[in-house]
């Protein structure tokens, strides 16, 4: 089995996608790979049309490994995947979405969690932050402000991942007070049983339906009394295992409160996230436009959220801006991938040669400066795309869809103070974006105040939300600790 799947993987890390769809065609066609093993080739499947931005393929691939896969474990990643595709997709409801969550469900329907731990009371409340990886990510833009914040009077932090790869952030973490563990190489359960055996209090997951769902295989034995999430993944998780999500009143309106969608408990803070940007953030200053240059539009973020009814926006705004331009930067380095989007751009009717689609580049930062406006992306937005967009000066126009995940840049936006970009519609959001185009110095203006403005909103005001987040800690330990204070 490996030396017939072996050439196709190959080609995958080499960044060959289409040459890997043909030997793997090549080899499903050549009838030896038995139906036991037929998950293989969809979970291969799965990982072409993610290459080539194909979320509708991919979805489909991973759904199918999920129902032919023997292995408890294999389908719960494959589903995880599954789930994570789902959200690509423009047709998919809010209803469908919560549906396929508790579909998730299932699959730990005969889990059993550790046994409750002894009622145990420490000085300090300990709070674990549980992820494959502390590596530097648009996540950890996000989770850092809580991991290195919270007041250590009250708080002792622990932090546990799944492997052991480590950058300069992962070295940073490691040089505050917090107590670092590595669970690389141990059994789902024996993680678990090292989380139980620090007797951490809370444990906030950060990793959700992404790298296969695996922090929630840990998250399912319950290791901890109390159990979040809400940060790194954008959905309820489906498991009742999680006592609370992270949320505010744009994402998730109190009114909406009662419809069913979520798996855990609401805890709405006043801003759902907090941005801490880099310091390579910080150290690139946004340059002066020039009054005469055309307006250039862009997306930098993961091509594969470019859906169709995003395409005929743009479509429809570069056509009211006819001297304007659009820059499209995908998050990976796949040539492949840049061309299958390019071409369905195309397709869409878009004018081609006013339309720019390139790989992710080391230099990304940089690369705002060559944009006037992002475009963010739905109904699966930018997020980090888009804050990252705002603190280096470029006005974003994002919509506010029908559920959590759609709302997510509102949220963010909200959060920056500005309201006035987020669109109910598709036609607000061509006439925001059209508005933003027609006055270059107001433009102008906008993208030298915009850093200042963020970062004096309550989108980056640290101490706040760490005060916000340790009072939901304790209200809710009240709630559902084994020792109630």
């Amino acid at each position: 089995m490996k030396e017939l799947l072996e050439p196709v993987r190959i080609l995958l890390r080499q960044g060959r996608t289409l040459a890997a769809r043909e030997a793997l065609a090549a080899v499903r066609a050549s009838g030896k790979i038995p139906p036991a093993e037929e998950w293989r080739i969809h979970e291969l499947y799965g990982a072409i049309f993610h290459d080539l931005a194909d979320a509708e393929g991919a979805a489909a691939a991973y759904c199918q490994a999920a129902q032919v896969d023997r292995y408890l474990r294999a389908q719960r990643e494959h589903y995880s995947n599954y789930l994570f595709a789902l959200h690509y997709l423009p047709e998919i409801s809010a209803a469908v979405l919560a549906q396929q969550m508790k579909s998730y469900q299932e699959l730990y329907r005969d889990e059993e969690p550790l046994a409750p731990r002894l009622a145990t009371r420490h000085d300090r409340l300990r709070i674990g932050f549980l992820a494959p990886d502390f590596l530097e990510s648009s996540a950890a833009r996000f989770y850092e402000p809580l991991m290195t914040g919270l007041d250590t009077g009250c708080f002792e932090v622990y932090a546990y991942t799944l492997n052991g790869s480590e950058d300069s952030f992962t070295r940073q973490l490691q040089s505050t007070q917090l107590h670092w563990r590595s669970l690389q190489g141990l059994s789902i359960r024996q993680g678990a049983d090292t989380i139980r055996s620090d007797e951490v209090d809370i444990l906030m997951d950060l990793g959700g339906h992404t790298a296969g769902g695996l922090t929630l295989m840990l998250m399912a034995l319950r290791p901890a009394p109390v159990q979040l999430c809400g940060i790194g993944w954008f959905d309820t998780t489906g498991l009742p295992a999680i006592d609370g999500f992270l949320t505010d009143a744009v994402m998730d309106p109190p009114s909406e409160d009662g419809l069913g969608r979520f798996a855990e408990q609401l805890l709405h803070l006043p801003s759902g996230f907090c941005f801490q940007p880099s310091a390579a953030m910080q150290s690139i200053e946004r340059q002066q436009r020039r009054s005469d240059a055309s307006v250039v539009f862009g997306s930098f973020q993961n091509v594969m959220k470019i859906s169709r009814p995003v395409m005929d926006c743009w479509r429809e705004i570069l056509s009211a801006a006819p001297t304007s331009r659009l820059l499209v930067q995908d998050t990976t380095r796949l040539p492949e991938r840049c061309q299958a989007v390019w071409q369905r751009l195309a397709e869409a009717g878009l004018p081609m040669g006013r339309v720019m689609v390139r790989p992710g580049t080391d230099h990304y930062l940089a690369d705002y400066q060559e944009i006037d406006i992002l475009l963010d992306t739905f109904p699966y937005p930018g997020g980090a795309a888009a804050v990252t967009a705002l603190y280096m000066g470029v006005p974003v126009v994002a919509q506010a869809g029908d559920h959590h995940s759609a709302r997510l840049s509102a949220s963010l936006l909200a959060a920056a103070g500005c309201r006035e970009w987020i669109a109910s519609g598709n036609e607000e959001y061509c006439q925001i974006a059209l508005h933003l185009a027609a006055d270059p110095g107001r433009l102008a203006a906008l993208q030298r105040e915009l850093r200042t403005v963020v970062s004096q909103s309550p989108l980056m005001d640290r101490q706040r939300y760490c005060r916000d987040f340790q009072q939901t800690c304790l209200r809710l330990w009240k709630q559902k600790g084994d020792n109630r204070l």
